[in-house]
């Protein structure tokens, strides 16, 4: 048994480092991965269920490091500044250039690891709903967190991409000749998903440290998703329920936001092993020649009494040249108390706040924002803001507040039709970067990616 269950993560484990092209030539039985012998119980079950975590915290949109969103985002819209000359194979000069095309490596390892991931976790759940010695109660939670990986990764693909396949089998040459699904589409599917796990979860962890995702987690998700659709009633009463849940408040010390032990933490990752940094830590702090700095875009919009940039900003000087950066997880080396924040509760004070301002009530919207204003050490704003003025408002404290966490700002300016700010720190910014491109490679296997996104 240990040996199939070996044979099973390395093989997951390999898929992940492998392109989309690659797995359309593995010659697989009946078209799928023949390692039914890892369901025939729930312990091996849940050891295929951690590397799919592991792969979303090392490797994927979500994860901390540099292949993540909170870097490419970052560095796409006016958080980061490059530092990486324009020959680097990394790409960041293209991402921080606004000069992306169909062969450009950060756009086509998106694409290609999230589909690996999402393959993986498809073969995942086949293999759990096809398992005769498992009982079905024991299947419900596992198959359940699956599920909300999977939307996760659909979820962030179509907001950077547009129209997108929506793949939910390891039928390899069907999955080779899928078409695109109208991105409000993939939403709606997404949402019908969340809906059904929502009723297998409950509010209780099953790790202490919430390392694993509970219903909470899945009504933020869910409230994003609706936001997404704009259909701002549903996103505010799933906002709520999280606002609402007395197992999570903020932490008005700032220094304990991103501590393990934080009560605002809805989901956390495990770092893998003893005293090892979070992602995060290992990619922002800044010890030696850096690849990307904070911008000077980012550090003028704090105002001058911002606590914020006061602990989750800071910087070190290198051969004369001061370099500002991502402070707000703190230990590079011997960490003990910080893990990987993937949803925290102020996510949810800000969805309400938007779900609010697009319902006309931006009186009770601003309330909420000067909420988090005042734990930042900043005034109250005015209760009289119309519904522009609010929305622009939002938008900086949201800045502020969520800088390198997983993208946030390109997907709130995008949500909100405001990415044309965008142009008045980047030169080169033009309206066809509200999407990504298709990757070249993947067009070339797959005609009916094609069209491509419009500019591109």
């Amino acid at each position: 048994m240990k040996n199939l269950l070996y044979t099973f993560c390395m093989l997951v484990s390999m898929l992940t480092f492998q392109s989309c092209e690659e797995l359309i030539d593995i010659e697989l039985p009946n078209d799928q991965i023949n390692t039914p012998d890892v369901y025939t119980d729930i312990q091996t079950a849940n050891s295929a269920l951690i590397n799919l975590y592991t792969n979303f915290r090392d490797g994927s949109l979500y994860s901390g490091s540099s292949v993540g969103l909170g870097t490419c985002l970052g560095l796409y819209t006016d958080e980061l500044e490059n530092l990486t000359p324009s020959s680097s194979s990394l790409g960041y000069f293209t991402l921080y250039d606004n000069q992306i095309n169909p062969t450009s490596s950060p756009i086509s390892n998106i694409w290609s690891s999230s589909y690996t991931h999402i393959y993986a976790i498809n073969a995942f759940i086949e293999g759990l709903i096809a398992s005769n010695t498992i009982q079905a109660k024991d299947k419900e939670v596992p198959l359940s967190e699956a599920i909300l990986l999977r939307a996760l990764y659909y979820q962030g693909l179509a907001q950077l991409f547009g129209d997108i396949p929506y793949v939910t089998t390891t039928n390899y040459v069907l999955n080779s000749k899928i078409g695109k699904s109208n991105s409000m589409e993939v939403l709606k599917l997404i949402g019908d998903d969340l809906q059904q796990i929502e009723q297998k979860l409950t509010y209780q962890y099953r790790s202490s440290d919430k390392y694993y995702p509970n219903k909470a987690v899945v009504e933020l998700v869910l409230a994003k998703n609706y936001l997404l659709q704009k259909q701002y009633n549903k996103a505010e009463t799933y906002a709520q329920k999280v606002m609402s849940n007395s197992l999570y408040s903020m932490e008005d010390n700032l220094n304990t936001v991103f501590k393990k032990t934080a009560k605002s933490t809805l989901w956390q990752l495990s770092n893998g092993s003893n005293e090892a940094s979070t992602t995060e830590a290992y990619n922002f702090i800044i010890l030696t020649a850096p690849n990307y700095q904070i911008s000077n875009s980012l550090l003028n919009a704090f105002d001058t009494n911002d606590q914020r940039k006061k602990n989750w900003i800071s910087s070190i000087t290198l051969n004369g040249i001061e370099f500002f950066y991502a402070y707000k997880y703190k230990n590079r080396t011997a960490n003990t108390d910080e893990c990987s924040v993937i949803f925290r509760l102020e996510e949810a004070h800000f969805i309400m706040i938007e779900a609010l301002i697009y319902q006309q009530k931006s009186s009770q919207a601003i309330s909420l924002l000067n909420t988090i204003r005042n734990r930042a050490g900043l005034p109250d704003l005015s209760n009289n803001l119309n519904e522009d003025e609010s929305i622009n408002e939002m938008l900086k404290e949201s800045q502020r507040e969520f800088f390198t966490e997983h993208g946030r700002r390109f997907f709130d300016l995008k949500r909100n039709n405001k990415l044309s700010i965008l142009s008045l720190s980047k030169p080169n910014w033009l309206p066809k970067h509200i999407l990504f491109p298709y990757p070249e490679k993947e067009t070339i296997l797959n005609p009916n990616l094609l069209p491509q996104n419009n500019g591109y």
